[in-house]
């Protein structure tokens, strides 16, 4: 069988008839500045992001974040999403390669047919004779990608893998962020409880005080009853602080893979200290580094592909087809036949009539890359502003430390100072109990300070896109 080839001039026809919108020229809106606004941030000193929780040096924090980034349900999803999305491009890039598949039957037969008289003499019998035959075949079909539209769909295939990536990346981030948080929130709760404990130690004596200068008369029963109240509100903060560490166990063990039934109990660390906030990070680089950005600005990749791939389908279509075959029929008596055969052919495509469904198909796309620009501008947007109030939240925190610091030791200098003046009989025992319970309530809002501070670094390195 012979086909004839499309005619070159036939071709430049269908290409001149097709008609495709022009579409405006799209780039972000958004050009980051320079430099932020954050004394820490233009620090000339660069710190590293690269495994950031190291920087709270406490080797079990360490261990439990690899172990959560190793085991935690959310990141193998996220694992499992980046290998479908990759798998995926393995697809779109098979439309590019020739489609291959090859054929084949074969059959036997047994027939038991019998011959009119007068046919005999010019047919040998065919009763109770057998027939077999093949077909094999093998064929090929192969588009040529002359206006790109499947290129446009690999393009568009690994650019949503890379997204998907970033993603990915973007979980592993949050997961080891909520480890740093969690752990650093327990270390504090800690620390608040030993101020407890002391706190109902000093303020026991203080009831044991009023109550025996009441019974010599130097105080009366609503002295006693102000110490006690205070005692009693001191052990009613206990519950809430013990029922905050365990959550935040259950927390740490469901982030690590284990279920919360099972969180261990941690050791208690006496020299956990939060670090410092980072210093000498550009806009530039954090943008770089953070990865929902990245994840939007591959989405536009993607979108930008898929238009151009919208755009080719209103463009004529070019395939080579080959078919080639081998068979062979026998049955009886009879003279078996077979033989061998061959198709090439060139086939073409040309949307003609469509109701203005490809060409609004582009329109379409052409929107939805407009409306990933506007995200991934809102991206960047919204990554400057948490950097900026991050940093914000942790120097304020900063201060308030500071000022809290020298609240306290200014409290703890007037208890040592009025227990001096009691071993000297110059004031009474009462008031040193007292100003050591103030002492120690400075103490307790120096410590939740604290906690806020780590719990804002943690929302900073988060912010700045912090690897692993």
């Amino acid at each position: 069988m012979h086909s004839q080839l499309l005619p070159p001039s036939l071709a430049l026809l269908l290409t001149a008839c097709a008609s495709v919108p022009n579409t405006p020229a799209h780039a972000p809106r958004i050009t980051p500045p320079n430099r932020l606004d954050a004394a820490a941030a233009n620090d000339a000193a660069i710190t590293g992001t690269d495994r950031w929780w190291t920087a709270w040096g406490d080797p079990a924090l360490d261990a439990l974040v690899e172990k959560s980034l190793e085991a935690n349900a959310d990141i193998r999803a996220a694992k499992a999403h980046v290998a479908a999305a990759r798998a995926l491009v393995t697809v779109a890039e098979s439309a590019l390669y020739p489609t291959v598949a090859a054929n084949g039957t074969a059959w036997a037969s047994q027939s038991d047919a019998g011959i009119d008289d007068k046919w005999q003499a010019m047919l040998p019998s065919l009763s109770g004779n057998s027939g077999s035959g093949y077909l094999v075949g093998l064929g090929a079909t192969w588009e040529a990608d002359l206006f790109g539209g499947r290129h446009a769909d690999a393009e568009m295939a690994r650019a949503l893998s890379e997204s998907t990536a970033r993603t990915a990346d973007g979980v592993r981030l949050m997961v080891a962020a909520d480890v740093v948080e969690n752990y650093q929130q327990l270390q504090g709760l800690r620390r608040r409880l030993d101020v407890l404990d002391r706190s109902e130690a000093t303020a026991s004596r203080l009831v044991d005080y009023a109550a025996a200068r009441q019974r010599t008369g130097a105080a009366t029963a609503a002295d006693v009853t102000r110490a006690r109240n205070g005692l009693e509100a001191l052990r009613a903060s206990r519950p809430a602080l013990t029922s905050l560490v365990d959550a935040r166990k259950r927390r740490l063990a469901v982030l690590a893979g284990d279920v919360p039934e099972q969180a261990p109990d941690m050791v208690a660390s006496a020299t956990f200290e939060t670090p410092d906030a980072p210093t000498g990070q550009l806009p530039s680089d954090i943008l770089d580094r953070r990865p929902d950005v990245a994840a939007r600005s591959w989405l536009v990749n993607a979108r930008a592909a898929r238009l151009k791939s919208l755009k080719a389908d209103l463009l004529p279509r070019f395939a080579i087809h080959f078919l080639g075959q081998n068979g062979h029929i026998e049955l009886g008596a009879l003279p078996g036949y077979g033989g061998t055969g061959g198709l090439v052919g060139l086939s073409a495509s040309m949307p003609l009539f469509n109701a203005g469904r490809l060409q609004a198909s582009v329109k379409a796309g052409d929107a939805e890359l407009e409306a990933a620009l506007a995200n991934y501008d809102q991206a960047m947007l919204s990554a400057l502003e948490e950097v900026e109030s991050a940093y914000g939240f942790r120097a304020g925190l900063d201060e308030r430390l500071a000022g809290l610091i020298r609240t306290s030791d200014m409290a703890r200098r007037r208890a040592d100072q009025l227990a001096i003046l009691y071993d000297a009989g110059r004031t009474q025992l009462g008031d040193v109990l007292q100003a050591r319970l103030d002492a120690l309530s400075d103490e307790d809002k120096m410590e939740q300070t604290r906690i806020a501070q780590g719990t804002a670094t943690v929302q900073l390195y988060r912010a700045l896109g912090g690897g692993w």
